[in-house]
Protein backbone atom coordinates (compact mmCIF):
# COMPACT_ATOMS: atom_id res chain seq x y z
CA UNK A 1 0.00 0.00 0.00
CA UNK A 2 2.67 2.42 0.39
CA UNK A 3 2.24 5.63 2.42
CA UNK A 4 -0.96 7.93 1.77
CA UNK A 5 -1.92 11.32 3.25
CA UNK A 6 -5.15 11.89 4.39
CA UNK A 7 -5.50 15.71 4.13
CA UNK A 8 -8.52 17.13 5.99
CA UNK A 9 -9.34 21.10 5.87
CA UNK A 10 -11.42 22.02 8.62
CA UNK A 11 -13.38 25.19 9.20
CA UNK A 12 -10.04 25.78 11.60
CA UNK A 13 -7.28 23.68 10.83
CA UNK A 14 -5.46 21.50 8.54
CA UNK A 15 -5.02 17.92 9.72
CA UNK A 16 -2.89 15.37 7.96
CA UNK A 17 -2.48 11.85 8.87
CA UNK A 18 0.35 9.96 7.63
CA UNK A 19 -1.08 6.35 6.76
CA UNK A 20 1.27 3.10 5.83
CA UNK A 21 0.24 0.14 5.13
CA UNK A 22 -3.27 0.60 5.73
CA UNK A 23 -2.37 2.22 9.10
CA UNK A 24 -2.54 5.69 10.68
CA UNK A 25 1.72 6.35 12.02
CA UNK A 26 1.43 10.03 12.51
CA UNK A 27 -0.80 13.06 12.41
CA UNK A 28 0.04 17.17 12.38
CA UNK A 29 -2.11 19.84 12.47
CA UNK A 30 -1.73 23.78 11.42
CA UNK A 31 -3.82 26.53 10.44
CA UNK A 32 -2.08 28.02 7.67
CA UNK A 33 -0.77 25.44 4.87
CA UNK A 34 2.91 25.63 3.91
CA UNK A 35 5.81 23.59 3.17
CA UNK A 36 7.15 23.52 7.16
CA UNK A 37 3.71 22.48 8.06
CA UNK A 38 3.34 19.60 6.13
CA UNK A 39 4.81 16.16 7.37
CA UNK A 40 8.39 15.16 5.73
CA UNK A 41 7.44 11.77 4.72
CA UNK A 42 6.65 11.28 0.74
CA UNK A 43 3.31 9.92 -0.51
CA UNK A 44 2.63 7.96 -2.74
CA UNK A 45 -0.92 9.06 -2.83
CA UNK A 46 -3.18 11.57 -1.22
CA UNK A 47 -6.50 12.74 -0.62
CA UNK A 48 -8.07 15.50 -0.12
CA UNK A 49 -11.28 16.43 1.81
CA UNK A 50 -13.38 17.91 4.47
CA UNK A 51 -15.57 20.64 5.72
CA UNK A 52 -13.45 23.57 4.98
CA UNK A 53 -12.26 25.67 1.89
CA UNK A 54 -8.71 25.32 0.16
CA UNK A 55 -7.19 27.36 -2.41
CA UNK A 56 -6.93 25.79 -6.43
CA UNK A 57 -3.01 27.08 -5.43
CA UNK A 58 -3.47 24.29 -2.07
CA UNK A 59 -4.73 21.61 -4.18
CA UNK A 60 -2.13 22.32 -6.83
CA UNK A 61 0.45 22.18 -4.30
CA UNK A 62 -1.15 18.58 -2.98
CA UNK A 63 -1.16 17.44 -6.45
CA UNK A 64 2.68 17.79 -7.77
CA UNK A 65 3.61 16.44 -4.06
CA UNK A 66 1.88 13.20 -4.79
CA UNK A 67 3.09 13.16 -8.90
CA UNK A 68 -0.53 13.06 -9.69
CA UNK A 69 -2.36 10.55 -7.74
CA UNK A 70 -4.71 12.82 -5.74
CA UNK A 71 -7.73 11.68 -5.13
CA UNK A 72 -10.58 14.40 -4.09
CA UNK A 73 -13.51 14.43 -2.35
CA UNK A 74 -16.05 17.00 -1.46
CA UNK A 75 -19.08 18.02 -0.45
CA UNK A 76 -21.79 17.21 -2.96
CA UNK A 77 -19.85 14.01 -4.16
CA UNK A 78 -21.51 10.36 -4.20
CA UNK A 79 -20.32 7.87 -1.37
CA UNK A 80 -21.10 4.42 -0.33
CA UNK A 81 -22.51 5.14 3.09
CA UNK A 82 -25.48 2.86 3.74
CA UNK A 83 -27.91 5.55 4.82
CA UNK A 84 -31.29 6.89 5.45
CA UNK A 85 -30.83 10.69 4.81
CA UNK A 86 -33.22 11.82 2.02
CA UNK A 87 -30.02 13.10 -0.40
CA UNK A 88 -27.27 11.05 0.90
CA UNK A 89 -24.63 13.57 -1.18
CA UNK A 90 -25.93 16.54 1.08
CA UNK A 91 -24.00 15.25 3.99
CA UNK A 92 -20.79 16.49 5.17
CA UNK A 93 -18.00 14.93 3.78
CA UNK A 94 -16.45 14.58 7.86
CA UNK A 95 -20.20 13.30 8.64
CA UNK A 96 -19.81 10.38 5.92
CA UNK A 97 -16.04 9.91 7.16
CA UNK A 98 -17.42 9.59 10.76
CA UNK A 99 -20.33 7.24 10.01
CA UNK A 100 -18.37 5.29 7.50
CA UNK A 101 -15.41 4.86 10.06
CA UNK A 102 -18.03 2.86 12.55
CA UNK A 103 -20.09 1.23 9.62
CA UNK A 104 -16.82 -0.27 8.39
CA UNK A 105 -16.08 -1.95 11.55
CA UNK A 106 -12.76 0.50 12.12
CA UNK A 107 -11.47 -0.72 15.52
CA UNK A 108 -14.32 -3.06 15.95
CA UNK A 109 -16.94 -0.54 16.93
CA UNK A 110 -20.05 -2.43 15.48
CA UNK A 111 -18.70 -5.80 16.87
CA UNK A 112 -18.51 -4.49 20.74
CA UNK A 113 -22.26 -2.95 20.07
CA UNK A 114 -24.68 -2.32 17.07
CA UNK A 115 -25.67 1.24 17.91
CA UNK A 116 -23.56 4.09 18.13
CA UNK A 117 -24.37 7.87 18.41
CA UNK A 118 -20.69 9.62 16.80
CA UNK A 119 -20.44 12.73 18.05
CA UNK A 120 -18.09 15.43 16.48
CA UNK A 121 -16.88 18.36 18.61
CA UNK A 122 -15.60 20.85 16.25
CA UNK A 123 -16.94 24.41 15.13
CA UNK A 124 -20.17 22.67 14.88
CA UNK A 125 -21.02 19.66 16.54
CA UNK A 126 -22.62 17.09 14.51
CA UNK A 127 -24.05 14.00 16.08
CA UNK A 128 -24.63 10.65 13.74
CA UNK A 129 -26.50 7.76 14.60
CA UNK A 130 -25.21 4.00 13.18
CA UNK A 131 -27.40 1.34 14.49
CA UNK A 132 -26.76 -2.33 13.08
CA UNK A 133 -24.45 -0.75 10.50
CA UNK A 134 -27.08 1.57 8.90
CA UNK A 135 -26.70 5.49 9.06
CA UNK A 136 -30.17 6.29 10.72
CA UNK A 137 -29.29 10.47 10.56
CA UNK A 138 -28.20 13.01 13.54
CA UNK A 139 -28.09 16.30 14.05
CA UNK A 140 -26.15 19.70 13.79
CA UNK A 141 -25.36 22.62 16.36
CA UNK A 142 -22.89 25.20 17.23
CA UNK A 143 -19.69 24.03 18.56
CA UNK A 144 -18.20 25.42 22.13
CA UNK A 145 -16.76 28.75 20.25
CA UNK A 146 -19.58 29.13 18.08
CA UNK A 147 -21.47 29.58 21.27
CA UNK A 148 -19.23 31.80 22.85
CA UNK A 149 -18.90 34.41 19.59
CA UNK A 150 -22.87 34.45 18.85
CA UNK A 151 -23.24 35.31 22.82
CA UNK A 152 -21.13 37.94 21.76
CA UNK A 153 -22.15 39.56 18.98
CA UNK A 154 -25.73 39.40 19.04
CA UNK A 155 -25.37 40.97 22.68
CA UNK A 156 -24.58 44.45 23.71
CA UNK A 157 -22.47 43.71 26.82
CA UNK A 158 -21.53 40.37 26.91
CA UNK A 159 -17.78 39.83 25.96
CA UNK A 160 -16.22 37.26 24.03
CA UNK A 161 -14.18 34.79 25.10
CA UNK A 162 -11.98 31.93 24.27
CA UNK A 163 -12.18 28.32 24.95
CA UNK A 164 -9.07 26.97 25.27
CA UNK A 165 -8.27 23.33 24.52
CA UNK A 166 -6.22 23.20 27.81
CA UNK A 167 -9.68 23.95 29.99
CA UNK A 168 -10.01 22.15 33.19
CA UNK A 169 -12.93 18.82 32.34
CA UNK A 170 -16.04 20.01 31.20
CA UNK A 171 -18.36 18.19 33.86
CA UNK A 172 -22.34 19.47 32.79
CA UNK A 173 -22.20 21.36 36.08
CA UNK A 174 -22.58 25.10 35.33
CA UNK A 175 -20.87 27.41 37.97
CA UNK A 176 -19.45 30.62 36.69
CA UNK A 177 -18.35 32.99 39.61
CA UNK A 178 -17.90 35.95 36.43
CA UNK A 179 -19.30 36.83 33.51
CA UNK A 180 -16.14 35.40 31.48
CA UNK A 181 -16.65 32.18 33.21
CA UNK A 182 -20.54 32.18 33.13
CA UNK A 183 -20.20 32.22 29.80
CA UNK A 184 -17.24 29.29 29.29
CA UNK A 185 -19.73 27.29 31.24
CA UNK A 186 -22.63 27.92 29.66
CA UNK A 187 -20.92 27.07 25.98
CA UNK A 188 -19.20 24.38 27.44
CA UNK A 189 -21.42 22.67 29.79
CA UNK A 190 -24.51 23.46 27.05
CA UNK A 191 -22.76 20.51 24.60
CA UNK A 192 -22.05 18.05 27.61
CA UNK A 193 -25.39 18.33 28.52
CA UNK A 194 -26.76 18.05 25.10
CA UNK A 195 -24.97 15.23 24.10
CA UNK A 196 -26.40 13.82 27.66
CA UNK A 197 -29.55 14.08 26.66
CA UNK A 198 -29.67 12.75 23.27
CA UNK A 199 -27.82 9.54 24.51
CA UNK A 200 -30.43 9.53 27.12
CA UNK A 201 -33.36 9.88 24.53
CA UNK A 202 -31.85 7.60 22.23
CA UNK A 203 -31.30 4.55 24.88
CA UNK A 204 -35.14 4.41 25.17
CA UNK A 205 -35.20 3.01 21.57
CA UNK A 206 -31.95 1.62 21.85
CA UNK A 207 -31.36 0.31 25.30
CA UNK A 208 -26.92 -0.64 24.15
CA UNK A 209 -26.30 2.43 22.85
CA UNK A 210 -22.99 4.47 23.09
CA UNK A 211 -21.23 7.42 22.26
CA UNK A 212 -18.09 8.10 20.20
CA UNK A 213 -16.49 11.16 20.56
CA UNK A 214 -14.14 12.80 18.21
CA UNK A 215 -12.76 16.22 16.90
CA UNK A 216 -10.94 19.02 18.71
CA UNK A 217 -13.28 19.74 21.76
CA UNK A 218 -13.88 16.46 22.63
CA UNK A 219 -10.84 15.64 25.19
CA UNK A 220 -12.38 18.33 27.17
CA UNK A 221 -15.59 16.66 28.03
CA UNK A 222 -16.76 14.52 30.68
CA UNK A 223 -20.04 12.60 30.00
CA UNK A 224 -20.24 11.32 33.39
CA UNK A 225 -23.92 8.63 32.95
CA UNK A 226 -23.19 7.59 29.89
CA UNK A 227 -21.85 4.04 28.90
CA UNK A 228 -20.08 2.39 26.63
CA UNK A 229 -18.04 5.67 25.48
CA UNK A 230 -15.22 5.99 23.51
CA UNK A 231 -13.27 8.63 22.69
CA UNK A 232 -11.22 8.31 18.96
CA UNK A 233 -9.78 11.59 17.94
CA UNK A 234 -8.61 10.34 14.88
CA UNK A 235 -12.03 8.46 13.69
CA UNK A 236 -12.02 11.16 10.87
CA UNK A 237 -8.99 10.48 9.32
CA UNK A 238 -9.70 6.94 9.75
CA UNK A 239 -12.98 6.96 8.01
CA UNK A 240 -11.85 9.35 5.06
CA UNK A 241 -9.00 6.45 4.19
CA UNK A 242 -11.64 3.90 3.91
CA UNK A 243 -13.51 6.29 1.82
CA UNK A 244 -10.31 6.35 -0.19
CA UNK A 245 -10.05 2.21 -0.57
CA UNK A 246 -13.65 2.34 -1.75
CA UNK A 247 -13.47 5.69 -4.25
CA UNK A 248 -9.95 3.21 -5.97
CA UNK A 249 -11.90 -0.13 -6.36
CA UNK A 250 -14.79 2.01 -8.35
Amino acid sequence: MGVTWIVEKGNTLWKIGVFEEGELVSRVSFEDFSSDAIPSVEPEEIMLSGSGAWTEEEEAALHDICDGNLFVFKYGDGHPLVTQVYNPSSMGTDRVANSYAVQQGIDDYMRVNPAWLIVDVGTCVTADLIVEGVHLGGSISPGIQSRLNVMNSDTHALPRVEFGLDEEKVLGQTRGLSTEEALVRGGADGVVSEIIGRWTSLKQEYPTIGVILTGGGSSNLELGPVTPKFADSNLTLKGYYALLQSIKSV
